[in-house]
């Protein structure tokens, strides 16, 4: 469903980053299938490299860390710096927004 979401976003003129980080990813030691926001939004919560460009997602379901490079979605260090960029940038308007520090 979330890459179907996606391809409609991206048709109605979002980013690349912004698709690619809705699509899913899946966790190559358990399987899990989730999207990068949804990582950033509960596995990493609180984490403070969560907002400073980290290149790592972490499994909701293992609690495993790999690299963006790890997945189907980025195929070199370029695209796994597009996503890490975008989506920290992500993290950090909302914690501003809502007030939160960014970090534990």
């Amino acid at each position: 469903m979330a890459d179907g979401f996606s391809e409609a976003m991206r048709a109605k003129g979002f980013s690349y980053e912004t698709t690619a980080s809705l699509k899913k990813f899946k966790c190559p030691y358990c399987g899990f299938e989730f999207s990068l926001m949804y990582a950033r939004t509960f596995a990493c919560q609180g984490c403070s490299e969560a907002w400073k460009n980290c290149p790592k997602v972490r499994c909701n379901k293992c609690d495993t860390e790999f690299f963006i490079t790890e997945t189907s979605h980025a195929n070199n260090e370029i695209d796994q710096r597009l996503l890490a960029e975008h989506i920290s940038e992500v993290v950090t308007k909302y914690n501003k927004d809502m007030g939160y520090r960014p970090s534990r």
